[in-house]
């Protein structure tokens, strides 16, 4: 079972096929109430399209808003773009059905912006640029520069779109029965309203607005998860570790392994093991995590929507109080979801464990035959579905960005271009970006993308920051070494994981199909019930199927039999690789360009002295 739930980020993308068969967790009675609930978010993000449309005009109002966003509204926005799906329906899953291990996702998530404060909000925004391209290009050869870092970048954004918009079609197709490829359709649609008239003024103020009802939500999940306690925390976990039904559950997942009593079973929900058993792996998985944030192109890009450099740093700030706020309340949320709603009922409903949390809102507001419960589910429908729009926007707009400002303008233009071709291109691109991922999501139907988006991270962390870190902090870092870190990093990253457990091997499959055919079958042979026997017939004819219906010569998409490395995230590998190749090459080359810069790039980094000039150019 453990290995069906994505190790990467844990926002698994189940077979919407499997889904099917499946009931909705909202009842066709309730339906109407939670499309109700849809509409008015629908329309208020819409309002909210319409009137930031109006202050659009220039390619910088495009792009940054003009970079009059404040801080506080451009923190909650950042954290509106980080709090994905991932986090508020993956994560609180996890730690329902594995605890402490589920909270090591959170911790990543919140200490990855640690760098981002420290090394990268102000340098970027005292450079006064528009992407990471310009960043990067300001001491390094133009073209070269700008197209190599677009194309890294525009990866890492589909990379991160893809799971999102095709788990969130099969989260919502689980919760209230919408078909896959409409719900594909609607987040795509959505986003490309948001991103297309609205630019980013309109993607702040929808994420501004996801942030705030997603943190209020999961307050109000918390305050009623503790009501019964008297808001006493250690009898809220006593609880936890004293209920039967976890602890039965915790002893299924140890059995064949080890004896555990029943009263451990319960605390080892607060220990960690339970899923993260690798440590390679977790220091592998935390790598990507915490250096991957600091050069995801959509986090990078809001730096520049603010006036100056210490704006940026209150940025980071209030991103990161928001953040850690709303990750404290996932923590209880996942423990009150196996608590009150039990893994095995989350299990039942979704392999992955991404329904935990609309089942406790639906159980805390009175179970699934109250109005008040099903008025509380369709709030998290709304909210999770405005998470994943929110997201899909802010990604959009860096490929977009990218795909226009630095391809286009850049590369195409050599920076050549006037103020209507600028917003003209980031339009066109920014409605190609939306196909793309629409037809991705629709084509990716019912297969396991949820690695894309830890692959997402590894091609960020160990081609992008290496890149971005040396160019602002060593003077002998030049275009080679740039252009060897972003295209090694990005093809060690894919690579990687192309021959790793991440993809699928059909004769393992095979194997443990054959597997599961022999247990049965002693099963069958040591049971006198009849019934029980038929049950487990039945099972048996269905892996023997799925065994027969592999070839013995089939391999996997890259020709292997099995996995080269038992790594799922390469991070370890590949992030110290990328900063090598950026290092090596820029030592074996010297630029009179790149080291003539330095100086200006070192004043302006530290003192923000011409970047009102850099915005306006």
């Amino acid at each position: 079972m453990r290995k069906r739930i994505f190790y990467a980020v844990p926002f698994a993308v189940a077979s919407s096929a499997a889904l099917a068969d499946n009931p909705t967790l909202v009842s066709a009675d309730n339906r109407g109430l939670t499309f109700g609930v849809f509409a008015v978010l629908f329309l208020l993000t819409l309002g909210i399209t319409w009137f930031a449309a109006r202050r659009n005009s220039t390619a910088s109002d495009f792009y940054t808003a003009g970079g009059g966003i404040g801080p506080r509204m451009n923190g909650l926005a950042i954290a509106g773009d980080y709090l994905s799906a991932a986090a508020f329906l993956g994560v609180s899953g996890l730690i329902a059905l594995y605890g402490l291990d589920g909270i090591s996702y959170v911790v990543g998530f919140f200490v990855s912006f640690i760098p981002v404060l420290i090394l990268i909000a102000e340098p970027c925004r005292n450079l006064g640029k528009f992407t990471l391209g310009d960043v990067l290009a300001f001491r390094n050869n133009f073209r070269a520069t700008k197209l190599v870092v677009a194309v890294s970048s525009i990866l890492v954004a589909l990379f991160y779109m893809v799971p999102q918009i095709v788990g969130g079609a099969v989260i919502v197709r689980a919760l209230i029965g919408i078909p896959y490829e409409l719900s594909v359709i609607a987040v795509g649609t959505l986003m490309l309203t948001y991103v297309l008239f609205g630019g980013m003024r309109a993607t702040t103020s929808v994420q501004v607005l996801k942030a705030v009802l997603l943190i209020t939500f999961c307050l109000i999940l918390v305050i009623l998860s503790w009501m019964p306690y008297g808001f006493n925390i250690e009898s809220f976990f006593n609880g936890v570790i004293s209920n039967a039904s976890i602890q039965q559950y915790v002893q299924g997942l140890h059995a064949g392994t080890s004896t555990l009593s029943v009263a451990d079973a319960g605390q080892r929900l607060l220990a960690p093991g339970l899923y993260l058993k690798n440590p390679l792996e977790q220091v592998s998985l935390g790598m990507a995590l915490v250096l991957g944030t600091a050069a995801m192109p959509h986090i990078l890009m809001r730096f520049f929507t603010v006036p100056n450099a210490k704006a940026a740093r209150k940025s980071a700030l209030y991103a990161m109080f928001a953040i850690g706020l709303c990750h404290l309340l996932i923590v209880v949320i996942g423990f009150s979801a196996a608590l009150n709603v039990g893994p095995k009922a989350i299990l039942a409903m979704d392999k992955g464990g991404n329904l935990a949390a609309p089942m406790l809102a639906q159980f805390l507001g009175g179970g699934p035959d109250s109005l008040l419960g099903n008025f509380m589910l369709a709030i998290v429908a709304a909210v999770s579905f405005a998470t994943i729009v929110a997201v899909v926007a802010g990604l959009t707009l860096a490929a977009a960005s990218s795909l226009a400002h630095d391809v286009y303008v850049g590369a195409i233009k050599n920076g050549a271009a006037t103020e209507r071709e600028q917003v003209r291109a980031a339009r066109i691109a920014t409605l190609l970006m939306a196909v793309i991922s629409v037809v991705a999501g629709i084509a990716t139907k019912g297969q396991n993308v949820a690695q894309l988006v830890g692959l997402g991270y590894a091609v960020a962390a160990s081609a992008n920051l290496p890149a971005l870190i040396c160019t602002l902090y060593w003077r002998r870092c030049n275009t080679a070494g740039v252009v060897a870190g972003v295209l090694g990093g990005t093809i060690l990253s894919i690579g990687l994981v192309l021959i790793s457990p991440n993809m699928t091997y059909p004769l393992l499959q095979k194997e443990a199909a054959l597997k599961t055919v022999a247990t049965l079958s002693k099963q069958i042979s040591d049971t006198q019930d009849s019934d029980v026997r038929q049950k487990l017939a039945a099972q048996r004819a269905v892996a023997q199927s799925a065994a027969d219906g592999i070839p013995d010569g089939a391999r996997s998409i890259v020709g292997l039999h099995k996995p080269l490395i038992e790594l799922r995230n390469p991070g370890i590998i590949s992030i110290p690789f990328g900063f090598l190749l950026v290092v090596l090459f820029s030592l074996l080359s010297r630029s009179h360009l790149s080291e003539s810069r330095w100086a200006e790039l070192s004043v302006r980094r530290e003192t923000g002295i011409g970047a009102a000039e850099a915005v306006v150019h």
